[in-house]
């Protein structure tokens, strides 16, 4: 990373790398000593690249008040088989945030309809949402 630059877009995604870098080293080195510092790195590695591709936030996260979404670019990585992802689709006018599945040769929505061409440029695994209380959940 070049310190004289102040091009941060291009410094972000070596930043995320090494955060997460140091996350695993913590995990790998430090046994539950370190398992939360390990966290921290690993949630502001997210964070960070969650607001270089486009930040989601969803409620709550321990730490940051928000759950993270980390988009994964299709060129690069699919999710597993069948499982059902968010889906970032590149619209003609806009882009929009769908749920489907890759079933191993091409994307397809929740409901089950094929998306053609490359419509599909990232994808991300749902958030596991707020914990419901057995409070809130009576009050239903």
């Amino acid at each position: 990373m070049s310190p004289a630059t102040n091009d941060y877009a291009d410094e972000a995604p070596e930043l995320v790398d090494f955060l997460h870098r140091q996350s695993a080293f913590f995990r790998k080195l430090g046994g539950t000593v370190l398992k939360d510092d390990a966290q921290k790195l690993a949630d502001a590695a997210s964070l960070l690249d969650s607001y270089r591709a486009g930040l989601v936030l969803v409620d709550p996260h321990p730490l940051l008040g928000a759950e993270l979404i980390r988009w994964m670019p299709v060129s690069k990585v699919l999710p597993d088989g069948d499982e059902t992802v968010l889906l970032r689709v590149a619209g003609l006018t806009e882009t929009y945030v769908w749920a489907g599945y890759y079933d191993g040769a091409r994307w397809v929505s929740a409901e089950g309809v094929p998306l053609g061409g490359d419509v599909v440029t990232h994808w991300a695994v749902f958030p596991a949402g707020p914990a419901v209380s057995d409070a809130a959940e009576e009050a239903v």
